[in-house]
């Protein structure tokens, strides 16, 4: 179809177009508005994300707190443990006294249970295999 011979549309069924320095101002004022809000946007987090950074570090500091004191704590139950086990605990301890001292009895062993006896016990005095 050639566009030279092509057949007009009546007017009233044109869309009416706005001048050009409408449409620019509308197009800017859209522009503005966009860059407005993605501006708003981008400081409202960066202001949200350096705020948690206090939250984090008080947090942080909060933390090593706790672990210095529990690993003072620590050190604390260990020496406990340390003495506890030590030899003069040990000695001191009501197991220990309320232990039978050895004699110089020989010891037997009997084949069927493998328990070892006294030679008062055993009654012979010698030692069977």
């Amino acid at each position: 179809m050639d566009p030279l011979t092509r057949a007009v549309k009546p007017l009233e069924h044109r869309r009416l177009r706005k001048p050009l320095s409408e449409e620019i101002k509308n197009a800017y004022k859209t522009l503005v508005i966009t860059l407005t809000v993605l501006g708003v946007g981008t400081l409202g987090s960066y202001l949200y994300m350096n705020s948690l950074k206090p939250a984090k570090g008080y947090e942080l500091e909060k933390l090593q707190s706790e672990y210095e004191d529990l690993q003072a704590e620590l050190r604390k139950l260990n020496q406990k443990v340390i003495e506890a086990q030590s030899f003069e605990q040990i000695d001191d301890s009501d197991l220990i006294q309320n232990m039978n001292d050895i004699n110089d009895q020989p010891t037997s062993y009997v084949d069927e249970s493998n328990l070892a006896q006294n030679q008062s016990d055993f009654g012979t005095g010698e030692a069977t295999q």
